[in-house]
């Protein structure tokens, strides 16, 4: 091990020792624009005699440092345009400009530097081609394409790239059949902080899909990359300002046929210019808002686990009635100190409400009913701000970023509870002999007409009312880059070293907590309910008589915000629960990790480049949580760990047009901050069994080595294939850990039986797959059918997680949906434009809950050990996995959405798109789909819009 680490030393170091003792050189820089002067990222520079290809960047700019002085070849290509081919001569010590117009590949082509999606997906192809890690990219032209309402609806047709719905959107990504904990996500290289409480994925609804110029998903790592992708790395990167003055305007307004009809709204603008007599300075802003009135018609059953025929204990009818709204800021401020430096400043603000009301009917098999409330209101909100800066020299180049982001959750869920009080000889049961369907279980002797109408408000009286939570959930990221670049050539070959540096601090906090009120107990210790039918004031004007198909009835309700007023002006009636703060879930945890990294670039012949490097990260924790023994945040823990973390990245050329990459990377994902403290959740304590969490300060970060092999081709006319293969293996997995324990638990009677739920290291776990994507403008075909181009990908997972708590076998781990695909067909003239999204992620395991074993106990229930390990007994299970006590699944989802605009005149725009056309169901199920745990539908969205650009870019 010392001998390979010896030799990756020298392989790295080795280039620089020499490239530090070069004499001056000479330098290249210049930009690549179309004919309309719009500028062209991603486009391929080579020089003649051979030097490492480079590739422009976002604003088509190029600089090739470290040159010997002499005449060069120059040819630039870029996907869809012809090749430009020129000369330039280099001094010692002086950088040559060229200035290069790539015109279109023929007259079949002009439709790519005319319509905006064309034009982004030639960008896409480039880019993705150019990079030296495995990079996919959806410009803002291919994004706001379809209608996709946020970044994880638009993450979600790209190929490996699964996501779990929510309210009708998309809200986290998985990629790579690894959950959402295992990806990063940026904002233009910068780790932004999840604004959820405890944990790290980013909720990806929480930003608006045209706030952005691009997402990529780096799918591999190398050293210049933060380690925390062992799934992949989404990265955000903001407008700026281009060479012509920018100013886009546009509105949108829609339509769900849901609940008696729902409203979308959507307006933003963006506008640009640069300024002085060479364009130096630039400045961009933007900004988007959107509403979006979203209404959900949902069943949750819970399945009897004792019943291999399809039973329930239990159904929840929920009304949703949403008021999401949406709104971002972005602005970039730069400056071209010369002809090779730049410094930017880059911002970024998103805030999202999702905020609704919830009226639920809870049935009980054989027992009496219960109806409730659930008043959301969560507002959260990411921030990011970065000053950076690029500067090349002779033979060099120095990158540097200082940065703030913050993220913060305020409020989140509140509600009341209704007890029932209508006919005591209610006979309220399961009967699947009356199910519509098997995904709609039958109830009987529930919906009479009067004192026994489960769904009639009058039936209920308050027992309780509780306020959305107070207080703050944050996390504040301090961070400071840098890193330096250098050429060298040695025998002919051409190469960078280059070398950096990172410090990133995290502040996260939850100092939530809560005040609720309930009503006097009998002596039994039951809340004594308040009758609904002695207050009409408190009903509620909604109603929805076509909830769910009319499967079930329509219920009457109470009116959450009349009901409160009562409570606060009736106080003295009840009983007042304040949770203050500190709460039994609040932490406080500081997160520091220092990082630096050295990597080398080589052309090692004309055919195969190397690039090699290794990472070091150190992390330091510090907690900070909930000390039932005190009642404060006294309960400390943390430590310190380093990881190393080798990559190769070896790109063989196959022929002009094709190339094969062989990579490899190692990858950590550390424990969500919740998990690492020691916080207790709030129990339920009317749920049967009490059911807490609490943290483990002695996680360790999961890690895995990453393995990838990728074939890449380009074609004419705008097209790309790809198709690969790859590995991963994971160690020392986080899952959850449930057992019963009577110890003393915050807010929990003494002596109580509650289930724990703890997060743990256990076992291993791989995923391995191929993914395949293709796409092509299909120009060559006659007349009017050249207007048809297509967009496809395809993925197959397959994984295993093993040594999972109390249980045998080996499930595939939690997100892993084994199919994706995508089928995208376009077309496009140079007015019209329209594309069909047709999108499926296969089912996936949610949550694990599947247990074919349980802890031995004696006579008296304690558990019993031998040598300090806890023996198990079997447990078979009703079914094995894929019975009701089987692992809780996501189901499959197909959605077809399609988008179609129109170009007018003096920069007019009209489109129109239609949302979950054939209104796919989101749900859960335990072990197979029959066993429903929740199913729910939203109706499709029509909507239509005008957008207006004052100066055309292309």
């Amino acid at each position: 091990m010392f001998q390979k680490m010896r030799f990756l030393a020298v392989f790295l170091l080795l280039p620089g020792i020499v490239a530090w003792g070069q004499t001056s050189k000479g330098a290249i820089a210049g930009e690549v624009r179309d004919s309309a002067g719009a500028a062209l990222p991603g486009a391929r520079v080579e020089l003649q005699p051979q030097v490492r290809p480079i590739t422009t960047d976002a604003q088509g700019v190029f600089t090739i440092t470290g040159l010997v002085p002499g005449t060069y070849g120059v040819t630039i290509s870029y996907v869809g345009f012809a090749t430009y081919i020129g000369n330039v001569t280099i001094a010692a010590g002086q950088t040559g400009h060229i200035d290069a117009v790539l015109t279109v590949a023929s007259a079949s082509d002009s439709v790519v530097v005319t319509a905006d999606r064309p034009f982004g997906e030639a960008e896409a192809i480039n880019r993705t081609l150019a990079a030296e890690n495995i990079l996919q990219v959806l410009p803002a032209e291919v994004i706001t394409s379809l209608p996709n309402a946020n970044i994880a609806d638009a993450l979600g047709r790209m190929a490996s790239v699964s996501v779990e719905r929510d309210e009708g959107e998309a809200k986290y990504v998985q990629i790579r059949g690894t959950e959402p904990r295992l990806s990063n996500t940026m904002v233009d290289g910068v780790t932004i902080p999840s604004p959820e409480s405890g944990v790290r994925q980013i909720k990806l609804d929480t930003i608006a899909s045209d706030l952005v110029d691009s997402v990529e998903i780096n799918k591999t790592l190398q050293a210049n990359i933060d380690a925390d992708g062992i799934g992949g790395s989404v990265n955000l990167v903001t407008k700026t300002a281009n060479e012509t003055p920018t100013v886009i305007l546009y509105g949108l307004g829609g339509y769900t046929p849901i609940i008696n009809g729902r409203d979308v709204i959507q307006t933003g603008g963006t506008m640009g210019r640069r300024f002085g007599s060479n364009k130096k300075f630039g400045v961009l802003l933007g900004g988007t808002y959107d509403y979006n009135g979203r209404g959900i018609d949902d069943i949750e059953p819970v399945p009897d686990t004792a019943s291999a025929t399809p039973q329930y204990l239990s159904q929840d009818l929920r009304n949703y009635a949403y008021d999401r709204t949406r709104w971002g800021l972005t602005g970039t401020v730069d400056y071209n100190l010369g002809p090779s430096s730049t410094i930017s400043l880059r911002g970024l603000y998103t805030n999202f409400r999702n905020w609704g009301d919830d009226q639920i009917h809870s049935l009980n098999d054989h027992a009496f009913p219960s109806a409730g409330q659930s008043r959301r209101r969560p507002n959260m909100a990411i921030a990011s701000l970065a000053l950076e800066g690029r500067h090349n020299f002779s033979s060099s180049w120095l990158t540097w970023t200082v940065a703030a982001s913050r993220s913060r959750s305020l409020a989140g869920y509140g509600g009341a509870n209704y007890t029932w009080v209508g006919d005591q000889n209610l006979d309220c049961h399961n009967d699947q002999g009356v199910a519509t369907s098997v995904y709609r279980p039958g109830w009987s002797g529930c919906f009479g007409t009067g004192s026994d109408n489960v769904v009639d408000r009058n039936n209920y009286g308050l027992t309780e009312l509780d306020l959305p939570p107070y207080g703050e959930s944050a996390q504040l990221n301090l961070q400071a880059t840098g890193s330096y670049g250098i050429s060298y050539h040695v025998g002919g070959h051409y190469g960078t070293f280059e070398f950096g540096g990172k410090i990133r601090n995290a502040h996260k906090f939850d100092n939530t907590y809560s005040k609720y009120w309930t009503t006097p107990t009998d002596d039994s210790g039951n809340n004594i309910p308040i009758p609904n039918s002695k207050h009409p004031e408190w009903n509620s004007d909604f109603s929805n008589p076509n909830y769910y198909d009319k499967t079930y009835p329509a219920g009457t309700y109470t009116d959450w915000s009349k009901v409160y007023g009562w409570v606060l002006n009736n106080q003295s009636q009840l009983v007042v629960n304040e949770v203050t703060y500190p709460n039994s879930n609040n932490f406080d945890l500081i997160e520091r990790i220092p990082a630096g990294y050295l990597m080398n670039t080589i052309e090692l012949s004309s055919r195969f480049r190397l690039v090699a490097g290794v990472r070091f990260e150190a992390t330091h924790v510090d907690t900070e949580s909930f000390d039932e023994t005190t009642n404060t945040l006294s309960y400390h823990a943390g430590g310190d760990y380093l990881n190393v973390l080798p990559s190769a990245s070896l790109r063989i050329t196959l022929d002009r047009d094709s190339d094969l990459r062989l990579v490899y990377g190692r990858g950590l994902a550390r424990p969500d901050p919740q998990d690492l403290s020691a916080a207790v959740s709030q129990p339920v304590l009317n749920q049967t069994p009490v059911t807490i969490s609490i943290g483990n300060p002695n996680l360790k970060a999961e890690q895995a080595n990453n393995y990838d092999v990728l074939y890449e081709r380009s074609f004419s006319h705008t097209g790309l294939l790809q198709a690969g293969y790859f590995y991963k293996d994971l160690t020392d997995p986080i899952v959850t850990e449930q057992y019963y324990s009577t110890q003393a638990f915050p807010h929990v009677p003494p002596g109580t039986n509650v289930l724990v739920s703890q997060p743990i290291n256990a076992g291993s776990a791989y995923v391995q797959g191929f993914e395949v994507g293709f796409q092509q403008r299909m120009v060559y075909l006659p007349s009017v059918m050249g207007g048809l181009g297509l967009s496809a990908n395809y993925s197959h997972t397959a994984s295993s997680a093993r040594g999972l708590p109390l249980r045998t076998d080996e499930p595939a781990l939690l997100r892993d949906a084994p199919n994706t695909w995508n089928i995208s067909p376009t077309y496009d003239t140079k007015r019209f434009s329209m594309r069909i999204g047709m999108t499926y992620d296969d089912a996936m395991i949610y949550a694990y809950q599947y247990q074919n074993l349980a802890y031995a106990t004696d006579a008296n229930g304690n558990p019993i050990e031998v040598n300090g390990v806890l023996q198990t007994v079997p447990t078979p299970q009703v079914l094995g996995t894929r019975g009701p006590a089987g692992d809780n699944y996501l189901y499959s989802h197909y959605q077809f959405d399609t988008q179609a605009s129109y170009t007018l005149p003096r920069g007019f725009q009209v489109y129109a798109y239609g949302l979950n056309l054939n209104n796919e169901v989101f749900g859960f199920y335990n072990g197979s789909p029959k066993y429903v745990v929740q199913r729910e539908y939203y109706h499709p969205t029509y909507a239509g819009g005008v957008r207006w650009t004052l100066t055309r870019e292309r």
